[in-house]
C-alpha cells in the first residue's frame, strides 16, 4: 500500500511541477512567437510584462466568471498537449510520468492541436486536412526509419544510441516541413471568422478564444521543435526545463525563417522535403 501512495504523491508532484513551469514560461512563448517577429523587423511591441498581465486577467475572468463548455474543452485540449509536449520530468522517469514523454507522438499530440484549431475555425478545414496528411507522412517515415521507435521519446534513445542514424535526418526534414505550415490561424483570421458568425458578442469572450488560440499556436512551435531536436526531449531535472526552452527556441527560430525568407509560400518545396525524408527513411531501413 505504501509504495502505491509513494508513487502517487510523486506523481502529484510530477504534475504540479510541470503546470507550474508552464504557467510561469506560457507568457514568455507567446512574447516571443508573437511580437519577437515584429520587433526583429523594428515595429514597436508591447513589453513583456504585458503578456503576463493578459494571461493573468485571462486566468483571473475563468475564475470570476467560468467558461462555456466550448471554449474549456478547447483550453483543456491544448493545454494536455503542452503538458505533453513539454517532456519534462523532476520526480519520475520521463517515460512514467502522468501525462510523460511516452505520449508524446507526432501524430497523436498533433490531431489534437488540429482538432483546436478547426474547432476554433471551421473555415480553416482545408489546412488543417494538409497538416494532418503531412503529420501521418511524418509519423510512418519515423516507423520506417526505424522499426519499433515510437514518439520523440523512442527517437530520442535510438539518436543518443546511435548519433549517425538515418532517423536524424528524417526527423530534420519532417521538422522544417512541419514549420513551413500554418495549422493555427492567426489572430485576423479568427476575428473575420467571428465578424462573419457575428460571435462571440462580447469582447471578454473574443479574447479568451484568442488566449486558447495562442496556446494551440505554442503547441505546434513546440512539435516543431520536438522533431528538429529530439536529443533534448524527455531529460531529467532541471535539465528538462533548459531542454524545453532549447526545443522551443529551435522551433521559433525555423518557423522565423520559413517566413522571413517567403519560403512558405511554395507548398511544392513542403513536398521536396517530405521525399527527402522518405529517402533517408528508406536508407535507414536498408541499412538496419
Amino acid at each position: 500500500m505504501m509504495p502505491y501512495l509513494i508513487e502517487g504523491v510523486r506523481l502529484g508532484l510530477e504534475l504540479a511541477s510541470q503546470s507550474v513551469v508552464l504557467l510561469v514560461l506560457i507568457p514568455f512563448m507567446v512574447w516571443v512567437t508573437e511580437d519577437l517577429p515584429a520587433l526583429l523587423i523594428g515595429r514597436a511591441v508591447a513589453p513583456l510584462g504585458s503578456r503576463y498581465r493578459r494571461f493573468g486577467h485571462f486566468g483571473r475572468e475563468i475564475l470570476r466568471h467560468g467558461i462555456d463548455v466550448e471554449s474549456g474543452l478547447m483550453l483543456t485540449l491544448a493545454l494536455l498537449a503542452l503538458l505533453i509536449l513539454a517532456g519534462m520530468s523532476f520526480f519520475t522517469p520521463s517515460c512514467l510520468g502522468l501525462v510523460g514523454a511516452w505520449l508524446a507522438d507526432p501524430l497523436l499530440v498533433g490531431s489534437l492541436i488540429l482538432t483546436g484549431a478547426l474547432w476554433a475555425v471551421p473555415a480553416y478545414f482545408g489546412q488543417v486536412v494538409r497538416c494532418w496528411f503531412v503529420l501521418c507522412l511524418m509519423e510512418s517515415f519515423l516507423v520506417l526509419a526505424a522499426p519499433g521507435v515510437t514518439g520523440f521519446l523512442g527517437v530520442h534513445h535510438l539518436l543518443i544510441a546511435a548519433p549517425g542514424s538515418s532517423l536524424a535526418g528524417t526527423a530534420l526534414c519532417c521538422a522544417v516541413a512541419l514549420a513551413l505550415l500554418t495549422p493555427v490561424p492567426r489572430r485576423e483570421v479568427l476575428a473575420a471568422e467571428m465578424i462573419e458568425q457575428a460571435w462571440p458578442p462580447s469582447r471578454a469572450e473574443r479574447d479568451q478564444k484568442q488566449r486558447i488560440l495562442e496556446l494551440y499556436r505554442l503547441g505546434w512551435v513546440l512539435l516543431v521543435g520536438d522533431s528538429l531536436l529530439p536529443v533534448l526531449f524527455g531529460l531529467e531535472g532541471l535539465g528538462s526545463v533548459a531542454g524545453f526552452i532549447g526545443r522551443f527556441m529551435g522551433g521559433v527560430v525555423l518557423i522565423l525563417i520559413g517566413r522571413f525568407t517567403r519560403v512558405d509560400r511554395y507548398r511544392r518545396f513542403v513536398a521536396l522535403l517530405l521525399g527527402l525524408a522518405g529517402l533517408m527513411a528508406l536508407a535507414g531501413r536498408f541499412a538496419v
